[in-house]
């Protein structure tokens, strides 16, 4: 018995440490909660060690607000406005600071290229 018991305590210690030493070597994943009602979405998500952003999205008026909220000691605890803004426009930009790889209008070409974006002619006439 104490043979066996002996074998498996080197295998147990190892799975154990490898378990640890996975946790801290895999990324702890970003993690985001939102609701929604007829009117307004919210979203949470962290922003830095004890600080959250929390937007909120009235769907009527097309505003979007943003907060921090902080948690800690109850003297330390505030909610604050951080900024807000009328987004409807916001959404009739092809691009803005874009920085990717492959820009909208070269993606649109190779789209319809392929037939995957039949209006996309449509939409150039309509920038000129």
């Amino acid at each position: 018995m104490t043979d066996i018991s002996s074998k498996m305590a080197p295998l147990l210690i190892a799975a154990v440490l490898g378990a640890v030493l996975a946790r801290w070597a895999v990324p702890i994943p970003v993690q985001a909660n939102s609701d929604s009602g007829k009117r307004y979405v919210a979203v949470t998500g962290p922003y830095q060690d004890g600080v959250s952003l929390l937007y909120v999205l009235d769907q009527q008026s097309q505003h979007l607000a943003v907060y921090e909220a902080r948690g800690g000691a109850p003297n330390s605890r505030e909610v604050v406005f951080v900024g807000a803004r009328r987004i409807d426009l916001d959404f009739q930009l092809d691009s803005f600071n874009d920085e990717s790889e492959y820009k909208y209008d070269d993606l649109a070409r190779e789209f319809s290229k392929r037939g995957l974006l039949s209006d996309f002619p449509k939409l150039e006439e309509a920038k000129e």
